[in-house]
């Protein structure tokens, strides 16, 4: 796993004389700007500004850690993934105040306890012989197939559909099929992990888990079969993460609905 890091700050010139030393894959002036990089060249940043060296921080030096990089091997060791992507993130082309129409919640600022009670309304997709699945920039975390791929691969494994509406003319549309997933039968290790970051809880006493994807996906408190199924657990904004067990990635990579990276999967942590 690679961590990767945020700088930031007003650089000056001997910070960037410094930086441009170390090779990074940006062009360094003298000014405002971040960059990211790995954990070995933040150790040498880091060390370079620690209060034993000459060289004094900038004005608004910052540092974040933003992310992770899975390596094949780790991916491969893993059991199940959080599905954060797939290949065909699209715009939306809903209507106006969708949300109202498609969601309810028990405290609307905060998105908590988030219900689908609607049938989504979108621009009828321009479907390819290659495109088999599509989600939505503004809803990440609803994902919608193809029909005929949907009766010849995920009928059969026994997932349901909600039928999508064309926003046009107000019919079901007779190519789009949005998933039905369902909840997971277990709760997540998550409290205590780098995920729990927003430990405050809301009015609603829900709490709501990072979004960032920071370390590997913590494991279910107890196990059970699943192709794909929704996190118990509610993450900021009211968004639940899609997890998918590694029989199921095989049907996406072997589809082309994902690719086999970190772009698109998190492993579990098998512990």
């Amino acid at each position: 796993m690679i961590k990767r890091y945020l700088f930031s700050a007003d650089w000056r010139k001997e910070d960037v004389e410094f930086l441009k030393s170390l090779k990074i894959n940006r062009k360094i002036d003298v000014g405002f700007f971040g960059f990211n990089v790995d954990q070995e060249t933040h150790n040498v940043i880091m060390e370079n500004y620690s209060n034993n060296t000459p060289l004094t921080k900038p004005k608004s030096f910052n540092v974040q850690f933003t992310g992770v990089t899975f390596s094949k091997k780790e991916l491969d060791n893993a059991s199940f993934y959080n599905l954060i992507g797939t290949g065909f993130p699209v715009g939306n082309g809903l209507p106006k105040n969708y949300k109202k129409q498609i969601f309810s919640y028990d405290n609307e600022d905060y998105k908590v306890n988030r219900t689908q009670i609607g049938l989504f309304r979108i621009k009828k997709p321009k479907w390819t012989n290659k495109r088999k699945n599509f989600t939505l920039h503004s809803e990440w975390d609803k994902m919608f197939f193809k029909k005929d791929f949907y009766q010849e691969v995920l009928a059969p494994l026994g997932l349901n559909y909600l039928d999508v509406i064309n926003h046009s003319t107000g019919e079901v549309l007779s190519d789009t099929i949005q998933l039905e997933i369902p909840l997971a039968q277990s709760n997540l290790k998550i409290n205590n992990t780098l995920y729990d970051l927003y430990s405050t809880e809301t009015p609603c006493g829900k709490k709501q888990y990072s979004q960032q994807h920071l370390d590997f996906f913590p494991n279910f408190e107890n196990l059970f079969e699943f192709h794909i199924c929704y996190s118990r657990e509610e993450f900021l904004g009211g968004y639940k993460r899609i997890i998918i067990s590694k029989d199921f990635c095989k049907i996406l990579l072997d589809n082309n609905v994902i690719e086999y990276d970190s772009n698109h999967l998190i492993p579990f942590d098998n512990s």
